[in-house]
Formats: structure tokens, sequence, C-alpha cells
């Protein structure tokens, strides 16, 4: 059974209207890239303005907070031997440490420059190491 003419082009205007709305109502910050360190380093004029998530390790050591100010730090992260020094500005999740995981959000503000985030999710890396087997 096909679908008659008139039938046909109300669905196609349907669909059209749909994706127009989607494309136009777009923000742009729908899906944010998501980077290793590493990448933003050698190539940091493809990521200096943009808003991305960074993925990186707490160099140990490198932990400063800003005195009398609570959320306010600065430390660096590495990936594949590359450090990249961050500004964070707000409160660290609880299981932020030295040697753990980072993933955050924000903008590197200059080529070279400091990674700037208000938004992080933290690993600490001892909490998921897996224990060693009891011998038999």
């Amino acid at each position: 059974m096909a679908l008659p003419l008139a039938t046909k082009a109300v669905l196609g205007l349907a669909v059209a209207g749909a994706i127009a709305f989607l494309v136009l109502s777009d923000d742009g910050e729908g899906v944010l890239e998501y980077v290793y360190a590493d990448k933003v380093v050698q190539s940091p004029d493809e990521y200096t303005g943009r808003t991305i998530k960074v993925h990186g390790t707490v160099v140990p050591g490198t932990i400063r907070q800003k005195v009398g100010a609570s959320g306010d730090y600065t430390f660096e992260i590495e990936s594949e031997g590359e450090r990249m020094a961050v500004h964070f500005t707000n409160m660290v999740p609880d299981t932020f440490a030295e040697g753990g995981e980072v993933v955050l959000t924000g903008q590197l503000a200059s080529a070279g420059g400091t990674f700037e985030s208000d938004e992080m999710a933290a690993k600490c890396p001892s909490k998921y190491e897996e224990e060693p087997m009891a011998e038999r």
C-alpha cells in the first residue's frame, strides 16, 4: 500500500522542520571535545579559546591552594610525558589527589598558557587498584 503524495509531502516537511529546529537550536556546547593533555600541549593553537575536556594525571608535588581561598587551586597534569599547568576555581572532589586521574572542563586561554577550569571529575588511584588474590 503506497502513501498518497500529499501524505509524503507532509511527512517530508515534518522531518525537515525537525532537523532544522535541531540545527538552529544548537548553542554550540552540546558535545565537548575530549582530549588528553599531551595533545593540547603539542598543538595549543588548535585548542586555544575553545571549551574542551582535558584528561591527565595530577603531577605529585604541584598542587597549591590559594591562601585563604576555598576552591582556588593551581597544579599540573601530565599525559604521555607532557605537562600542562591548570588553574582550577571550584571545590575539588573528594577523590582529587596527587597521582590521580582527572578530567577537567575549561579553556586554554592562550597558546602555551594555563588551562582555566571550574569543573572536574577525579579518580583516586589507590581506591581503584586491584587487590592481590589470596593464596590457596
